[in-house]
This record gives C-alpha cells, structure tokens and sequence, in this order.
C-alpha cells in the first residue's frame, strides 16, 4: 500500500467555531474519496493536540499534530523542518483567517505560515476562503503568496477579484458538511433559530466591526416580540463554543445561557454541540433561522431552512451575493429598527427564502464539484495522486 504524508494548516479538529471545524470534515471527505485504498498521514500544525472526534470518522487516515506555538522561534523551525517533509500542504486559513478583518498581526501570522511552505518548495494548496482588505504593509506579501500558490480558491467571486484574476472561484465547502435531521427529537411546533455572537455581544470586541445597530437591543426586541407573537418556539443556538473555558470571549455559549437565564422559560437554549455535524443538525430542525455567525447560517441554509444572515463583515455580502441570494442583513448599514422589520417581514416570506435558498445551495454544490475536479486534477499533474 503506498503510503504519503500531507500538512494541514488553517483546518481544525476541535476548535470552539464550528464553522472552522465544518471545512475540515468536509475537505476530509474529498480527501476520503481521492485516497481511497492508500495510506496517508496527515499532520496536523495546530496549537494544541487534541484531535477530538475526527479520528474515529475517519479511521482511514493517521493523523500527527505538530504544535505551531507563534509566539516562540524555535516552534517555527520545527514547523519548518516538518513541512519539508511533507508531500504538499492544504492550507483553508479557518475561511477567513487570511484576510484583514482581525487585524494585522492575525494577517501577519497567516502570511508567515504560507511563507513556509513556498520556502520549502513544497505545493501549496489555498482552499476555498475569503480573501483581502489587507493592511499595509501586509497586503503585496499576502498577494504574491496567492499567487504563488500552485490552486488558490476563493468561496466567493468578489473578494477573488481583490485579489486578482489568477484566484479561481467557488463557494464555501460547509455547503457540503452531513448532517442528520433526525439526531433530534422536536415536537411540532414551529421554530425559529437564534444565533448569537459572543464577537458581537461583548462590549471589548463588539466596536471592532462597525455595527450601526444596536446588537444587544435588536435581539432582546426580537425576543420579546418573538414571545409576544407566539408563533414560533424559540430556539437560542451557539455556533463557537468554549466549553474548557466558559468565560472565554469567543464563547457563544456563555451569552445563550445569559439569555436563557433572562427569559427563562419562553425559549429553548440548544446543547452546548462537540462537533460541527452535531450542530448543523439540530439547526436542520427549524423552520426558520437567524445568525450572526456565518457558518452557522451556511449550516441552516444548506439543510433546507428558511436563513436570515446578520452581517457584521463584508464576507458575508461577499459569499451570498455570489450565489444570488438576496436575504442579507447588513448591521453595519441599517438600523436597529430597520433590521428588525426586516426579519419580521421576512418571516412571514419563509417561503419564499426557503426556495431562494434551494437554489442558491444548488448552485453552491455545483461550483464544489468542479472545485474538487480542479483539485483532483492538480494533484495528478503534482504526482500527488
């Protein structure tokens, strides 16, 4: 049995955004039907060595984690030495890791890591993610890694534009994530979904993203008007969780349990999910849904529910527009008035946005499969298959 060892970088095992962990499970499932009968390693360049649950859905693969400690030199090296070894690294920058919406020293970070690999000689595949709004100085370094690249995908045509035309475009891998409906038992009742971001939520962070709503007040106004209106069963569901660290500030657990406490009764706090999968399919469940957290919304509207994204970055605009569907809330443009009308309008056109929806998937789905024929091409001509 031949036998090949791979890098992954930007693609986590039990990382607290389980939109992260969405890509790796379900590039993991490409890998699964390229390798299929051949033995591959794969190490892992992560900050920590848990691999979680990963392991045992995917027995097929070894996997390795190498700790990558950024704030140590030596940590570097090994890294280094490690990824000369490697066959070829996947790189998917956690979706939006590789931009500048976080900053300049995240942009710095992900540029370092690319580095590496185009210093050791070693293929280096983007995955599909977002791209651009670069801070200077970082913006040429991080272009001209791009282009060094040998596939560089965008999950969005505009933000590949930024970048420039050699960037291929497709959508969001999380499209393709499994899930199973009936993992949950429900009654009949109607349902609504609630995403809400502990990024968004917290005073310390919250002024980062420019919101010209009131994010707290928009979603305690909703709530009330939610229970008042009694149609549907609310539903209040984290999409990062914490659960070594309750009183992280990425923690959307911390804040669903606050709102729990404060409306006791009159909604329903979802479970504290392990895996991405686990999370996708109690979303699959509502018949409407609203969110904060993009992959959370790409995990609604790819089961089939009726998707309302609340965006607080351009990405959002960026991969939605891209596949023509048009119930996009940008809380960095509206009101906190104007954005509830908006979703209570909405909600009585559920479906309407649940047909916009199919389509928009399909088309999503579609771009994926060409997307892994380009890949699968790639690593022929690379000998890597």
């Amino acid at each position: 049995m031949s036998f090949m060892k791979i890098g992954f970088l930007g693609l986590t095992f039990t990382d607290p955004n389980k939109g992260c962990e969405a890509l790796t499970y379900t590039f993991l499932n490409m890998l699964r039907e390229f390798y299929r009968g051949k033995k591959l390693e794969i190490v892992c360049f992560m900050r920590t060595d848990d691999l979680g649950e990963i392991p045992q859905v995917y027995p097929e693969f070894d996997f390795r984690c190498h700790i990558l400690n950024i704030y140590n030199p030596l940590s570097w090296l090994s890294v280094y030495k490690e990824i000369k070894e490697c066959s070829c690294i996947f790189d998917g920058s956690y979706g939006d890791g590789f931009t500048g919406i976080y900053g300049t020293r995240r942009n710095f970070v992900q540029c370092l890591r690319k580095q590496m690999v185009i210093s050791a000689k070693k293929p280096l595949y983007l995955l599909p993610q977002t791209y651009g709004s670069y801070k200077t100085p970082f913006k040429k370094w991080s272009v001209n890694l791009i282009r060094k690249a040998d596939l560089a995908y965008a999950r969005d045509e505009k933000t590949a534009k930024e970048v420039g035309n050699f960037v291929k475009v497709t959508s969001d891998m999380a499209f393709g994530l499994p899930y199973d409906r009936g993992a949950y038992e429900f009654d009949a009742k109607k349902k609504i979904g609630i995403n809400v971001s502990s990024l968004l939520w917290d005073d310390n962070t919250r002024g980062r993203f420019g919101l010209s709503i009131d994010y707290k007040t928009f979603y305690r106004l909703l709530i009330n008007y939610l229970i008042k209106n009694g149609e549907y069963q609310i539903h209040i569901i984290p999409h990062v969780i914490d659960s070594n660290n309750y009183e992280a500030g990425e923690n959307d657990y911390r804040i669903c349990c606050e709102l729990k406490k404060e409306f006791g009764d009159n909604i329903v706090l979802a479970p504290a999910f392990k895996t991405a999968i686990q999370a996708k399919s109690y979303i699959s469940n509502m018949d409407v849904f609203l969110g904060s957290r993009m992959h959370s919304t790409i995990g609604a509207i790819s089961s089939g529910v009726a998707t309302i994204p609340l965006s607080y970055a351009y990405k959002f605009e960026a991969l939605y527009s891209h596949i023509d569907y048009p119930y996009v809330i940008n809380a960095r443009t509206v009101t906190t008035d104007e954005a509830l009308n908006m979703v209570k309008q909405w909600m009585n056109e559920s479906d309407n946005l649940k047909e916009a929806g199919k389509i928009a998937v399909n088309r999503a789905l579609d771009e994926l499969i060409d997307f892994k024929k380009n890949l699968k091409d790639s690593l022929k001509n690379n000998n890597l298959l």
